[in-house]
């Protein structure tokens, strides 16, 4: 007899055990899988998701059966609210009454159930070159370079209670010099430690190059992880390179971009 109560206990803890794994793992596992969302980035830029992947839609028939379809609209990483879309040679963006809307900011938009949290941010001045400087040398480029974009972003981008540095450095387009090599290189400090993932650097022939900003830090699949979108504009280009950027075991890995 005693030992048939120790089986039932045994029992009836991995069937307690399965339940409170199936809730914690399994449910938020289903729910992953069946999240679908359609994210708009800038006047050009539509993605995807579906079945935990992301897809570039590139033909205007595929988006223009988003045409008067509400999306949730950001300017400067900023709440807008609810709009209605429309797209044609780009994405116009029109109110509840249908009245066109001039958004003179960088517009991200996304159409899904559920909410993609998104962190505003500041450019700040580079105080301290030390972390530039490794990574100029790593390249082999002169830690004397002259830049025409130089910033960095501090962000809790882990939700650590401790905050980030998002850094861009970039020589693209040169007006009133003339460098041998052409640059454009992101990367983040955690703990000490640099993470690069944008680095274009070749010969210099003219106002060749693409010069990246950094458009949004969101969290696009709702895991409570924030992604990178990584904007770079070439010169005399109408539209620019976007860029998804995930942070998983310690590397940067693109998602998807618009090329």
């Amino acid at each position: 007899m005693p030992n048939k109560k120790i089986y039932i206990a045994l029992f009836v803890f991995m069937i307690v055990f399965g339940i409170i794994m199936f809730v914690l793992w399994g449910i938020p596992n289903i729910r992953q899988n069946n999240l679908e969302a359609t994210l708009v980035v800038g006047d050009h830029t539509t993605w995807v998701y579906q079945d935990k992947k992301w897809l570039f839609m590139r033909s205007n028939t595929s988006m223009e059966q988003y045409n008067w379809s509400m999306f949730h609209v950001l300017e400067d990483n900023k709440e807008l609210g609810d709009y209605y879309l429309w797209h044609d040679d780009k994405w116009y963006v029109f109110d509840q009454n249908k009245k066109a809307v001039n958004l003179s900011g960088k517009m991200i938009a996304y159409l899904s159930d559920y909410e993609m949290k998104v962190d505003d941010f500041q450019e700040v001045n580079i105080d301290d070159y030390t972390y530039v400087h490794k990574v100029l040398e790593e390249n082999r480029i002169s830690t004397n370079s002259q830049f025409t974009s130089a910033y960095k972003v501090l962000l809790d981008f882990d939700h650590d209670s401790r905050e980030e540095e998002f850094y861009i450095i970039s020589n693209a387009f040169p007006l009133d010099f003339d460098p041998n090599m052409i640059f454009s290189i992101a990367f983040m400090v955690k703990d000490d430690q640099i993470y690069t993932f944008y680095n274009d650097i070749s010969y210099y022939e003219g106002l060749n190059g693409c010069k990246p900003y950094y458009h949004t830090f969101i969290d696009t699949n709702s895991d409570g992880i924030d992604e990178v979108i990584l904007s770079c504009g070439k010169y005399g280009a109408d539209e620019q390179t976007d860029m998804l950027f995930q942070f998983v075991d310690d590397n940067f890995k693109l998602l998807i971009s618009n090329q």
